[in-house]
């Protein structure tokens, strides 16, 4: 399906994980909604405080310490108020929840029960017609684990009768299940002028990578439409799974790169009987091997999987007691270079007999917002 057309009744929120993520995936669609007349909210879920090589390089410091960090993110926060002027928004549309930078996926895994709430909290109170957030395919770990974040927010916490159109945005990595299900959305001279004028708007950033950010103006931007099932495709090592009543398999196929498949770590999340996440991690051994699942909040083994195979395929059993059946699962396989995953979180949903998925061929859609 395509966007319905924008207008002086819609309410447009976008959830962005960093300063300068706003103008790279959504530059042009801001556009288009403040040109409707439409209502725009632009949340920032972390300042980019972590961002150590462009601070060493502009600032000619070796050593960065919290201080420093928190300088710098105030800087990058001026940086994106600048942006979005560019592109309409005004600095009283604009929030800053100052999660941390790198570490949202540590948040998702560690306990957010306060964080789910207070992103629920942000959406329930604007009541937005048109919800943007990143895709949980997104190969940076703050991208994906806000997208689940916000998934579990608006799953636990938001009332079924709330109706927005949800649109999946890609900054980072290649996904094949997006890119078979992305629409696209194509930029008139001036929106792309404009694009890039916001984008240059983040001097920290352009500063080491002006080619890279740039080239985000080229191209048109890109969006899944639709709720939970935009997550719900295979990518990355994860090529196809069968989520039965009590057991999860998961067939994997590793890329040859200098990182081997083992030592690769899988985490599980989802729902226990009171409703409350649970979240479970194991690291691959590269062979066939009974594997412990660890409670991450306990570190206790919560229970004993198994792979079979070696370090460049294989099939992996995982037991879901104490998930509940009536809910989705999410899984992610991470065997991450620098601070980029390989690829992000897939939601798993809930069986009704059996759910099954694997990759099928790639499509393209085109998107058309007037």
């Amino acid at each position: 399906m395509n966007l319905p057309l924008l207008t002086s009744r819609s309410r447009v929120m976008l959830f962005a994980p960093h300063p300068d993520d706003e103008s790279l995936a959504t530059g042009v669609f801001l556009q288009r909604a403040v040109a409707a007349g439409a209502a725009v909210r632009v949340v920032y879920a972390t300042d980019g405080e972590r961002n150590g090589w462009p601070q060493r390089v502009l600032e000619g410091k070796v050593r960065i310490g919290e201080s420093d960090r928190r300088r710098w993110g105030a800087r990058r926060q001026a940086e994106a108020l600048a942006a979005l002027q560019t592109l309409g928004v005004a600095r009283e549309c604009v929030e800053f929840l100052s999660l941390p930078d790198q570490g949202v996926t540590d948040l998702l895994l560690a306990g957010c029960d306060e964080t789910v709430r207070r992103l629920a909290d942000v959406i329930r109170f604007w009541e937005p017609t048109h919800l943007l957030i990143p895709s949980a395919a997104d190969t940076h770990p703050d991208h994906s684990g806000l997208a689940v974040l916000l998934g579990v927010a608006i799953d636990d916490h938001l009332p079924p009768q709330h109706e927005m159109t949800q649109l999946h945005y890609l900054v980072h990595g290649a996904s094949q299940s997006f890119a078979r299900e992305a629409h696209e959305l194509f930029s008139s001279p001036l929106e792309k002028k404009l694009k890039r004028r916001a984008i240059v708007s983040h001097v920290t950033q352009v500063a080491l990578s002006r080619r890279r950010f740039l080239a985000y103006a080229k191209r048109p931007e890109r969006f899944m439409i639709g709720g939970r099932e935009a997550m719900r495709a295979c990518d990355g090592p994860i090529h196809s799974f069968l989520r039965e009543r009590n057991e999860l398999h998961l067939h994997v196929a590793f890329t040859l790169k200098p990182l081997r498949a083992e030592g690769a770590s899988l985490y599980l999340l989802g729902h226990d009987g009171n409703g409350d996440l649970r979240r479970l991690r194991t690291t691959l051994p590269g062979r066939s091997v009974k594997i412990d699942l660890i409670d991450c909040a306990t570190g206790a083994i919560a229970c004993i999987g198994r792979y079979q195979g070696d370090a460049f395929s294989g099939e992996i059993l995982l037991p879901l007691h104490g998930f509940v059946t009536s809910r989705a699962i999410f899984v992610k396989l991470d065997r991450r270079v620098w601070f980029f995953d390989e690829a992000g979180w897939i939601e798993i949903a809930a069986p009704v007999a059996q759910v099954t998925a694997f990759r099928p061929p790639l499509a393209r859609r085109e998107l058309a917002v007037a």
